[in-house]
Parts: structure tokens; sequence; C-alpha cells
């Protein structure tokens, strides 16, 4: 391997300067990790050339996403389940694998602030007694599986389902035959995948993902003619009658902005649609939480129909009605896997009128990000609005977390999570 090339904003240096080397006035320091060189400075990461090439880390994920040849066979990517014209998600109910004739079990959802989910960690509550419990919160995945983004990015390039990969070897003999390849002459298979999760990552994170440029964010910001008077009903009932909010939290929580979700799993009752799913509770091995999936983003869920983990319900409205009626229309909805576990102190009998439920459905438009709006059809990416915060800026937010024992008694003094 030649000597590398470190080039940043304010100006180039070759080779290694030792500890302390500085560019552009910013001090910096040298680690070599496994033959890859990072310099860590002020300012963060810096990008690395390597043979002539130049691709930040970003950048480098960006083009796995796209990239076909890495599946098994090849012909599917990350951005065939997650569409840039749909807002990164899936208009299908689940999704075609790699392989011909095996599909998901659940619907493929936004990509559109995955970043910005949490951590899997252990919230402490209360229950109806007034007794401590411990609930799950964050975490990727519809049911809870993977710790946080870098694990979950690993996921589907190894799942028969999706991209099919047998093993590490596998998909790290094909990234280094990719046209990106120079990236990974170095290390073994295992250093190169990781590489390569770590590029998905930080392309999730890049602000196009998180530009919080939708209809509801000038209205928070003071502009009250940014919601039509129907939005502006739907937005009373959203955060009162209806109870929306309870779950769909609209202040801010672990992001600055509202990221509409309180990031923890329910079992709403949806219909049950192909075989049995256990949810978070095949997951933690808890009865009490079979069914429950991850309460989703609402931020541009006008564009990515259909709806439920299962993709059971087609449009918003009928979304809207089932949550207003799901307990008066049983017969209309239909079965579902864990009647014993479902949510219905919340929802299921709301009283909402037909016009409440229009002003609802309406108020969903203004969670839309402009960007994916102005999206040209000749367009097969959106462009990034000026003003969201970079990466770097944002850093504090993305550090590491600890993993949680989800073995743990939920129930301290009880001793049981069950």
């Amino acid at each position: 391997m030649g000597m590398p090339e470190f080039r940043s904003g304010w100006g180039n240096v070759r080779g290694l300067g030792g500890e302390g080397s500085c560019i552009g006035g910013q001090m910096l320091n040298d680690v070599w990790v496994n033959g890859w060189v990072f310099l860590l400075g002020t300012f963060g990461f810096l990008t690395l050339v390597l043979s002539g090439g130049e691709l930040s880390l970003p950048d480098l994920g960006r083009r796995i996403f796209f990239d076909e040849s890495l599946s098994s066979p090849v012909g599917q990517s990350c951005a065939s389940c997650h569409d840039p014209k749909t807002a990164f998600a899936d208009l299908r109910r689940v999704s075609p694998g790699a392989v011909v004739g095996r599909v998901g079990r659940r619907n493929a959802p936004s990509l559109m602030y995955a970043a910005l989910i949490p951590p899997q960690k252990l919230e402490d509550t209360y229950d109806d007694e007034g007794e401590v419990e411990y609930i799950v919160e964050g975490g990727l995945f519809l049911d809870g599986r993977a710790h946080d983004l870098l694990e979950q990015v690993r996921a589907p390039f190894f799942d028969e389902k999706e991209m099919n990969n047998k093993d590490e070897e596998e998909l790290a003999r094909k990234l280094r035959r990719g046209e990106y390849g120079d990236e990974f002459r170095e290390g073994l298979d295992a250093e190169v995948t990781r590489r390569a999760f770590e590029a998905l990552v930080a392309f999730l994170r890049e602000p196009v993902f998180r530009p919080f440029n939708a209809r509801i964010d000038d209205y928070w910001a003071g502009d009250k003619e940014a919601l039509s008077l129907a939005e502006r009903r739907g937005l009373d009932i959203f955060e009162t009658s209806g109870g929306c909010v309870s779950c769909h939290l609209t202040g801010a929580g672990t992001w600055l902005e509202p990221l509409l979700s309180d990031s923890g799993y329910d079992n709403l009752g949806v219909p049950s649609v192909g075989g049995v799913d256990l949810g978070l509770g095949g997951v933690t091995g808890l009865r009490g939480e079979l069914g429950q999936f991850k309460v989703p983003t609402l931020r541009n869920v006008a564009l990515t129909p259909p709806y439920f983990h299962n993709g059971s319900v087609g449009t918003l409205r009928e979304v809207m009605e089932f949550y207003n009626k799901r307990d008066v229309e049983r017969e209309r909805w239909g079965k579902t896997d864990f009647p014993e576990t479902v949510n219905r102190e919340d929802m299921g009998d709301l009283g909402l009128s037909d016009e409440d439920i229009s002003d609802l459905v309406a108020l969903m438009d203004a969670f839309t990000d402009r960007h994916l709006l102005e999206m040209d059809e000749e367009e097969d990416f959106p462009k990034t609005p000026q003003g969201v915060p970079e990466t770097e800026e944002r850093r504090a937010f993305f550090k590491e977390k600890e993993r949680p024992d989800l073995s743990r008694p939920r129930r301290p003094r009880a001793g049981s999570g069950d």
C-alpha cells in the first residue's frame, strides 16, 4: 500500500506527520488501525485518500447503498427496498429478496431519520400500582433486535430473504472487487465488512436524511400560516382527543426537533397478515411483549404506504379509522396475532367524527419534508436542503451507547419480567 494522502478544507499534506501534526492551524493525531490511517482533529474526520482515489466515509456508504453486486445472486442493493423516490421506503407490502421467490415478512420502513433513532435501552417507568417497571426503548428493526444503526445495516447482507450473502468472506470479496475496491485492499474480511457498515452508517447520518424541513416545522417555528385550517384542526385532535401525541411526541426529545416518535414499542392489534409475528417478544422472550413493534416516526408518512409492520393497511384514512373504531368494528379488521397484549387503553374506540378523521389525514401531509416533494422524475436522489447541521456538529448525539441487558428483571421488586 502506498503512502496515503490526507486532504482537508484547510490544505493538503502527504504522509504521516507524527503525533500533533498541523493542517491549516488544526492540531491532529495520527491513528493506525489495521492498516488504515485516520487523522482526528478539532473539527472531526478528514478524508482518507488511497491509491489515487478519494472517498469520504459517507460517499463510500452511498456507493455501497446503491451497489447491486453485493447480493447473492447479484441484482439487489439497499436501495431496492429503500427507494429514494418514496422517502427511502418500499411501497410493496413486503420486499422481494435477491433469490427469486423469497420475500421478507415485514414492510420495509423509511430510512429518513433512522440515524436519529436512539440505541436500545431499558427505560424506567411506573406501572398502574406505582411499581418501577423497565420497558425497551430505541433500537433498530421493527422488532428491536438491533441495538443500534451499525448493527442494523449489517443484517440485510446476510439475511437469506434479503441480500443472501453466506458470510463475511463472501461479502468482503465482493467489496474488494467493487468499483471502490481501493478502499478495501487492506484488512481481514471482518475488518473490511465493518468498514463498509460504518460507511453506510455515516451515509445515513448525512443531513439529507434529517432535514426537518416539513411545513409542520415552519409552523412550530412560528409561521402559523404554514398549515391549512384542516391541518390545524388535525393537529389539535392529534394532541388532544386523538391521543396520538402520547406515542408520536411533538416536543423535543433525544433530538432538538420533534421526531414524532417515542422510540418505544406497542401492540396495536393490527390485522394479521401472513404468519404469526412475535415482534419484540420474540427478541426478549417475554410474553407481555409479544406482538409489540416499534413506534415509527410520522415524518414523511404520507409518502410511505402501506402501513403498520406487516403492510396490512393501505391508506392513511384506513389507519385513522382503525385507531378510531378497531374495537367497535371487529369484523372489519379481522383477527390479530396476540390479542392478549393489545393496547386497549389508548386506541380502538376514540369516538372521533368523520370530519376529525379527515383532518388527521390532512395533517399527515404537513409532516412531509419539502426536499422529497421537490424531487424531479429524472432525479434519483433528493437534494440536501441548506442550513441542516453537518454530522460533525451533532457528533455528541452519535456517540456509541452501551448495550442493555434485556434479560434483566423488568420489575425489580417482583423479580420477574413476565
